[in-house]
């Protein structure tokens, strides 16, 4: 018998404008969680990401490996914004070589 791969699916890209959770059974628009999200999760270490009420985070903390998580803010899932594994938070630069590092990790050209 196979084990199941410690490694969360990483489905399709979702909306993550309005900081919901995005654990999805089946990749499924029709079985998205709508919670709001209150934890943001680095999946993997080509900075996949994505987004968890309190519930589906304790699912990926009991089922998965991930890189790191932290509780959601302000800059969270927004375009631009740097994971800042020191401080456990996202941020957002607001100066051009920030920016430009920013770009690199998000692999925009």
């Amino acid at each position: 018998m196979t084990q199941p791969s410690p490694f969360a699916p990483i489905g399709r890209e979702m909306d993550t404008s309005r900081q919901t959770c995005t654990h999805s059974p089946g990749d499924q628009a029709a079985t998205d969680c709508d919670m709001k999200a209150t934890w943001h999760i680095v999946w993997d270490t080509r900075l996949e990401n994505g987004l968890a009420c309190d519930r589906h985070m304790a699912v990926a903390r009991a089922r998965f490996v991930f890189v790191d998580s932290h509780r959601v803010g302000p800059a969270c899932a927004m375009p631009g914004a740097v994971w800042d594994f020191d401080n456990k938070r996202c941020i957002y630069p607001d100066d051009e070589p920030a920016l430009a590092v920013a770009r690199a990790l998000n692999g925009d050209r």
